[in-house]
Order: C-alpha cells, then sequence, then structure tokens
C-alpha cells in the first residue's frame, strides 16, 4: 500500500511539473518566434528604407548584409500599381534559388499593411512613388538555426526531468513515512489485538459448550455459542489479512490448477445444495500452476461462499475456469446484484454494501480474496448488473 502511494505521489508530482514545463515551453516557443519574426522584420524595414533596391548603391551591398543573408537570401521587388513587376533584385541568391512565387507576391501586395507573415516569408511593403510599391522579403525558415537552439535546450530540459523524477521518488519516502508508520502501527495493532482477544474468545465459548452439554439447553446459550463462533471467524480473517499484508513468504510450487478448482466445486456443490442452490462448474482440463495450492484453495472458498450467500433462493452458481493466453477463473452468481456505487469499493476492507450490512458479512473475504490474488501476480475484478447477476473475474 506504502509503495502505491508512493508511485501516485511521484506520478501527481511528475504530471504537474511537465504541465507546468509544457506550458511554459509552448508559452516560450511562441513568445521567441514572435520576437524573432519582429526582429527580421525590423532589419528588413531598415533596408527597404535604405534605398538598396530602388536605385544603385555605392555601397556593397552584397557584404553589408553577408552576415544575414548568407542562410537565406533576401529579395527586393518594386511592382506597379497594377501589381506588374518592375524589378526584382536578390542579395545573397543561390543558383538553386527558385525566387518569389507570383503568387505570393500578389499575396503580399493585397495584404494589409499589418500583415508581415505569408507562405513561409516574413516581408515589409511601403510605397515608392509613381504609385509603385516596394516589397522587401526572406524566408522564415531563417529562424530555424535559433529554433534548434531551442529544441536543444528543450532536450536538455527534458534530461532535467528525468533526474527530478528520480530525486522526487526518493524523497517520497520522506512524505509517506508517516503513512507507513501509521499504517504498520494499525497492523500491528489489528494483529495484536486478534491474538489477545483469541484466549477469551475460546474460555467463553467452552464455557458455553459446557453448559450446553449439561443440559442448559437454553436461547442464551444458543446465541453464546453462535456469537463467539462468528468472533472467531472475525478474529482468524483479521489475522490472515495482516499475514498477507505483511508480506508473508509465499512458497511456491508446480500443482494442477484444473484438480484444485474441480476439488473445490465438489466441496462447495454439497453446501450450496443444502441451501437449495445449484452449482455448476466447467473446468478446462490440464491447467497447470506455480503457486501456493493451500492460497489458491482460500481465494476459491472465499468467493464460492461469497457468491452462494448472495444468490437468490433456488438460484443458480456457475465457476468458469480456463486458459486464454492467461488463466481465468470466473464466478458468477444469480441475486440482486452490485450497485455501480458499491462496485468499486467492494475489494476494500471492512466495506459492506447495504443488502450485506444486516447479515453476518465484515467486508473482509474480498479484501482477502484481493491480495490472495495478487500475491500470485494476478487481478481480481467484479461485474455485476443489479438485480441480475455479478460476475467475478480472477486473471492469473
Amino acid at each position: 500500500m506504502v509503495k502505491r502511494l508512493r508511485e501516485k505521489f511521484v506520478i501527481v508530482t511528475m504530471i504537474l511539473m511537465l504541465s507546468v514545463f509544457g506550458v511554459i515551453g509552448i508559452t516560450s516557443k511562441i513568445y521567441f518566434d514572435y520576437w524573432s519574426d519582429q526582429d527580421i522584420l525590423s532589419i528588413i524595414e531598415v533596408i527597404s528604407e535604405s534605398g538598396l533596391f530602388v536605385q544603385e548603391s555605392e555601397i556593397n551591398s552584397e557584404l553589408l548584409l553577408e552576415g544575414l543573408t548568407e542562410e537565406e537570401p533576401i529579395t527586393g521587388i518594386v511592382v506597379d500599381s497594377e501589381g506588374n513587376i518592375i524589378s526584382s533584385k536578390t542579395i545573397g541568391a543561390t543558383s538553386t534559388d527558385k525566387g518569389i512565387a507570383d503568387s505570393t507576391i500578389d499575396k503580399m501586395i493585397s495584404a494589409p499593411n499589418s500583415k508581415h507573415k505569408l507562405d513561409g516569408y516574413i516581408f515589409s511593403k511601403r510605397q515608392v512613388g509613381n504609385g509603385n510599391t516596394l516589397i522587401v522579403a526572406i524566408s522564415s525558415s531563417i529562424n530555424e538555426g535559433s529554433s534548434i537552439r531551442l529544441i536543444s535546450k528543450l532536450i536538455l530540459l527534458a534530461l532535467a526531468v528525468v533526474l527530478l523524477a528520480i530525486l522526487t521518488f526518493y524523497l517520497s519516502r520522506f512524505v509517506t513515512l508517516p503513512a507507513e508508520e501509521a499504517l504498520a502501527r494499525e497492523k500491528r495493532f489489528i494483529s495484536d489485538a486478534s491474538h489477545e482477544l483469541k484466549t477469551p474468545l475460546g474460555a467463553i465459548s467452552v464455557n458455553a459448550q459446557a453448559l450446553e452439554l449439561r443440559g442448559e439447553d437454553s436461547i442464551y446459550v444458543k446465541n453464546i455459542i453462535s456469537e463467539t463462533g462468528r468472533m472467531n471467524r472475525l478474529i482468524e480473517r483479521l489475522l490472515t489479512l495482516s499475514r498477507l499484508e505483511e508480506g508473508a513468504l509465499l512458497e511456491k510450487k508446480d500443482f494442477s490448477l484444473s484438480d484444485v478448482v474441480q476439488e473445490m466445486v465438489l466441496t462447495y456443490e454439497s453446501i450450496a445444495f443444502e441451501k437449495g442452490k445449484e452449482l455448476s462448474s466447467t473446468i478446462e482440463d490440464g491447467i497447470d500452476f506455480n503457486g501456493s495450492a493451500d492460497e489458491i484453495r482460500q481465494l476459491l472458498a472465499i468467493l464460492l461462499d461469497n457468491a452462494i450467500k448472495n444468490s437468490s433462493d433456488h438460484g443458480q452458481i456457475e465457476l468458469k475456469c480456463y486458459r486464454k493466453n492467461n488463466i481465468f477463473i470466473e464466478v458468477k452468481n444469480d441475486g440482486r446484484g452490485i450497485s455501480q456505487e458499491d462496485i468499486g469499493h467492494i475489494f476494500e476492507r471492512f466495506y459492506t454494501t447495504d443488502q450485506s450490512r444486516n447479515s453476518s458479512s465484515f467486508g473482509l473475504g474480498l479484501a482477502i480474496a484481493k491480495e490472495l490474488t495478487e500475491r500470485h501476480g494476478g487481478s481480481i475484478s467484479a461485474e455485476s448488473e443489479p438485480g441480475k447477476e455479478t460476475r467475478f473475474i480472477i486473471k492469473l
């Protein structure tokens, strides 16, 4: 339980951290790209106003813009009022440069003045006289180098998150230590109290039986014997659960699961018959398993006893054992079923449904069944249709 608590603590902490880092990373990327585009736009606006693309320049423009154009060429295009290209000049062009498509130029001309990014280009446009328009553009991929640097930072951040996850896991021990100590105290109390109660209950039971043998055929004596027997069963289940939760050594051996299941069915067939109910089974032959045969018997006893108690009068109980990739054991009974509100809690200790609160149920049987199943590396689940049937499924 403490291990699961630590795992949940680490998972929740890491989800929160990743969410925060994710929001920060996405926000930073958007912010970085926006201001990077604005920096490029400022440069091409300065170039546009310098007159470099509308008149002969006496300066060496290639040398002046060498640092900027070594990654992507800058293109200056002058168009008339009808959209015809008057002149076009590219600085830093390579032999593979195909220039800006006419359709993109048309979009740039018709774009509002607030628009500065289009079809993979960052561009600036201004009027240069005689109704002509100068468009200066550069490919937005010029920011890719900066993006790669940002990705490298994100990779480093991811590595930092991994290291932080490992650190969180080790620190989680200190967070869960009080809970671990409280659970240990609870287990010791249950175990010690159960052992201490066994002696006086045993004495009460022996004395009540002695009175009964002496002819004291009283309803009070019978009630004492009945209630001490019930308390003894409760104590035995508490001790069993305490032993399982403390991780009692599991002695594994190879055995025939088919034979063990068949043995338990034969035992409970007579119990079901006495209560006017029918237990049927379908057991696949030749299923072997490595584990504790006694604990599997105990597991099956809990489920079969539960099915008989909760089935309807003259009800039907069905057990199936088969292999399909994994080994499955199903126990189904008709009856009132379990509500959806209860079905998520039935494997918790001392949890009882409304219809079983006035019965002899302690709310421990299914908790023990869950511990026994998990000790064998399996899982147990329940399905129910209220008013129809309930099915418990063990996967080993």
